[in-house]
């Protein structure tokens, strides 16, 4: 009954972005990805990938009109599985210009769906307190071992009265917010971040990852990383350590996807909440308002990306393979909303 009802809502409402979807060999991808999802063990998961394989502006604009405008997909919501931290399990100091600083590894990740992608290498800058940047890389892996890069930009403010918690609001694209907690930290080696979102899809997801300045967990690490973890009722055990080794592309990504799926149009409510839920990284934080401070940030990414990329070809680590489109292109689509005609 649910899906007949989405389905009736898309045909009255949304008929136009409806139509630009079929129409569209990546959208319509999409929702035949979704569909081979359906009764799978690892349903959650699959119908995540999906969202990773097949975005564009096509599925952009179907699930703003289906989600966000006419509410077509009604909010999955919270089941209380990541509930807000206590403020005891929090760090009661954390200078973000003396932590967010150059290359983090997120090396262990405690929601699979979200946080256990491989070659996951984020570039922090924070150009002013409480104010962070982010150039994040992740990997996109196939059954085959095959992959594709993605990566995203986003910005965090950091709460003025608790300096463990910063928030990624003010967000367009499915008025997504993520709460990240920091529930211990030390700027030479680890962070430890717990986070709680939602959007206009999902109300109540959540994770947490272990970022360290190494490509691996350092063993010495851990014992403080599962005091914080019991802090919240979470164990070290439930976490799954990711692959940083960043193994070279052997094959067109494109392909990958074209093999990924058959072409199906069948939609249901738990598919879309789910998908764009991981679908949200890869948006970037409205910067708009943020004029040079955010100009500055990017520039400054930018170079860390660039003497890092030096780095990893001397040392044969291919961390690009497989990206779609370049870091320049990247950059310049951020810095042209910033330009006084965009605002």
């Amino acid at each position: 009954r649910q899906q007949a009802a989405v389905g009736r809502c898309l045909l009255s409402s949304c008929q136009q972005e409806l139509a630009a979807c079929l129409l569209d060999g990546k959208c319509l991808l999409n929702i035949g990805c979704l569909q081979l999802c359906n009764g799978r063990p690892d349903e959650v998961t699959c119908q995540i990938r999906c969202g990773d394989l097949f975005e564009n502006d096509a599925v952009g604009r179907f699930n703003n009109c289906a989600v966000s405008q006419k509410k077509c997909v009604p909010q999955k919501q919270d089941d209380g599985a990541f509930p807000v931290p206590p403020a005891s399990a929090l760090v009661k100091r954390f200078n973000t210009q003396e932590v967010f600083q150059g290359k983090w590894y997120i090396t262990a990740g405690l929601n699979e769906a979200f946080d256990c992608f491989d070659c996951q290498a984020h570039f922090f800058t924070s150009p002013y307190p409480g104010r962070v940047y982010a150039k994040l890389y992740w990997r996109v892996k196939e059954p085959d071992g095959e992959f594709f890069t993605k990566n995203a930009i986003q910005r965090f403010v950091q709460d003025p009265q608790n300096p463990g918690i910063l928030y990624n609001h003010d967000n367009e694209y499915l008025h997504y917010q993520d709460d990240w907690y920091i529930l211990d930290a030390d700027p030479a080696s680890f962070v430890l971040v717990y986070y709680r979102g939602s959007n206009d899809a999902w109300d109540g997801y959540g994770g947490a990852v272990l970022y360290t300045r190494t490509p691996t967990v350092p063993k010495e690490v851990v014992p403080r990383v599962q005091k914080a973890l019991r802090a919240i009722g979470r164990d070290w055990g439930e976490f799954k350590l990711t692959d940083n080794s960043c193994k070279p592309q052997t094959r067109d990504p494109n392909q990958l996807r074209a093999e990924y799926v058959r072409r199906k149009v069948i939609m249901t409510e738990e598919d879309l909440q789910k998908q764009l839920t991981r679908v949200r990284l890869t948006v970037a934080n409205d910067l708009v308002t943020e004029g040079r401070e955010a100009e500055r940030a990017i520039a400054n990414l930018e170079q860390q990306l660039e003497d890092f990329q030096r780095l990893a070809s001397v040392e044969g680590v291919n961390l690009f393979g497989g990206i779609e489109g370049d870091l320049s292109q990247t950059i310049e689509r951020v810095a042209g909303a910033l330009t006084p005609a965009n605002k």
